[in-house]
Parts: C-alpha cells; structure tokens; sequence
C-alpha cells in the first residue's frame, strides 16, 4: 500500500495500526542510518555527535556524509560496510556505528577501524600534517566489559602522567545497559532514545527536545513505507545472520582455546607428578593443573563478556568463586 497518497486522518490510522502490530527502534541499522545517516538530516546528526564530542555545533557546518547507504538492496546483497563517517570543515574525521552484540575482540576491532579511517586518502610521499584527528564512536546494546562507565573515551597517553601523545587518537564506547533512566542529561535522552522500543518512550523524550521530535517523525514516516520499513526488517535478517557467524566463530575458538588449556594444564600436572615419581603425586598434578587453567580461563572469559553462567558450565567454578576472581 502507497501510504502517501492517504489523507492525514487514514495516515494517523495507518501509523496507530503499525505501532501496534510491531515496536520498531532507532537500533535498527537501517533505522539508525535513516536517522543519523542522511543528507535531509544532517542537524540531527550534528546535534547528536556535538553532544557526544564535545564538539562544537559550528564546526560541523560542512559536514561530509561517507558510507550511508540507505537502499534495501543494500541488506538484500549483504555488501559494504555498517558505519556512518563524518568529515568536519576541518578535516577531522568521526564513525559512528551502532552495535548492538559485544564480542571479546570488538575493541580491536574498533581500534582497525579507527586506523583505517587515520590512513584513508593519505599516500606515499604526504605530509604527516595530513593526518587528521579521527573520532570513532561505538554505540552497544550489550555490556562494555571494561568500565562501569555509560561513556567512556580511550586516547594515547602516557602511563604514569597521562599526558597525551597527540589528539589524533579517541573512541567512544556507550554502553546502553548503563543508562539511567531516572536522571538523564540531553545526552542521555538521544540514548534512551536510541534504545528503546516503546513508541511512548520515544514520544515523551520528543516533547522535551524539537530535534527528537524530529528524529521521532523520521521513524514514523519512513515506516509507514512499505518498501523502507521490509528494508527495515531486511536490516535484522542482515544483522542476526552476521552476528550468527561471529558468535560462532568466536564459540569455535573459545572452545579451542578451552581444550588446550585443558590439555596444557595435564600436561603440566603430569610432568610435576612424573617429578615426584608418585602414581598419586601425577593425580594431583593433573587436578591441579586443570584447576590452574580453570581458573585462568574463567578470568579471560569474564574479562571478554562472558556471562557468568556460561563460564561456570565451561569451567566447573560456582559463579561465586567466579565473581572473587
């Protein structure tokens, strides 16, 4: 059905019937990039990014959009990349991606991005005054590990006086998980608003600020289009097929990693009870030497994501000796 050529009442109608039938979130990559990836909408993104950065609203008036692909065929030929990039007036770059699975490598990976995008358009022969700062952000719906903080900011800085190297290195993580609702910044509004997928919540945050109420109609209306909202979904498919792959990859090679430590671990206890030159002396190696890798394992797994449930049946340790790790 062509929602356009509806009058406003029918509209409304149509609008109320699909909120609903479905909740749809800003989440959504396809969403995401409606939003926060196209030209018609670059003040939203540039509010959004000035909060996140710190940067101010008037740098960002020639702003470049890269890599914003917005056609269903897009997620249809699984081809390209998933982040925004943004070029300021002075050349600083930022990418903004929306994530919405941790990995235990995703830090690397977002630290590859990062130098990808340092390096892009630099050649052989230019000057090092070329490199430009580059900023990249990283939006999760699952726990950042590393810090209890809802934003945290990484740059190059020295160990003991933290001074820093040079400004060209910073990215972002917000942790979604972290937000509370309660008290919120401006901010923290633009997450929740991110996050949720209860059309009332969205609607609430939209009477406070005109530039979410303006993010609130792009939903609304590229969703009332039957072939931007199956571009939408199509955008899930995508996503849960992707994720499907990394997760079992990584379940492959946490497994791999599981098996040799446990091999490690005989093996080390064998050769301690071969030193004692006892039958039950190579017992006690052996359980020992399990128990050490056990334990070693459980902390690398926490340290990535791991839920505690899940390194508990891997390891054989109670959550609680899990916890005092």
């Amino acid at each position: 059905m062509d929602y356009g050529k509806l009058g406003d009442g029918m509209v409304k109608d149509a609008m109320n019937t699909l909120r609903e039938e479905e909740t749809f979130t800003a989440r959504n990559d396809y969403a995401f990039k409606k939003i926060f990836g196209s030209e018609e909408n670059k003040d939203i993104l540039i509010e959004f990014l000035s909060l996140a950065t710190g940067i101010n609203k008037e740098d960002f008036q020639d702003v470049e959009l890269q890599n914003n692909e917005l056609t269903p065929q897009f997620y249809q030929d699984k081809a390209g990349s998933l982040d925004i990039k943004v070029i300021l007036k002075d050349e600083k770059k930022i990418d903004i991606e929306m994530q919405n699975v941790y990995f235990s490598y995703y830090p690397k990976r977002s630290i590859l991005y990062w130098c990808e995008l340092f390096i892009e358009g630099f050649k052989r022969g230019d000057s090092y005054s070329k490199l430009n700062k580059c900023i990249a952000i990283n939006i999760l719906n699952e726990r950042f590990p590393l810090t209890d903080k809802l934003h945290s900011i990484y740059q190059i800085l020295e160990v003991e006086k933290h001074s820093q190297l040079d400004e060209v290195f910073e990215i972002h993580f917000f942790d979604l998980t972290k937000l509370d609702v309660k008290k919120m910044t401006e901010l923290e509004e633009w997450l929740l608003f991110i996050r949720t997928e209860d059309k009332e919540v969205r609607k609430k945050l939209a009477e406070g600020n005109p530039m979410i109420a303006k993010a609130n109609d792009v939903m609304d209306i590229f969703y009332l289009n039957e072939k931007e909202r199956a571009a939408y979904q199509a955008a899930w498919r995508y996503e849960s097929d992707r994720v499907s792959m990394l997760k079992e990859t990584e379940e492959k090679a946490l497994a791999k990693g599981f098996e040799k430590g446990i091999e490690k671990g005989i093996e080390e206890g064998i050769e301690k009870g071969r030193k004692e030159g006892r039958e039950e002396g190579i017992k006690k190696g052996i359980k020992k030497g399990i128990e050490k890798r056990n334990i070693e394992l459980a902390k690398f797994f926490r340290d990535n994501g791991v839920s505690l449930d899940k390194i508990a049946e891997a390891t054989g340790l109670s959550e609680k000796e899990i916890e005092k790790l």
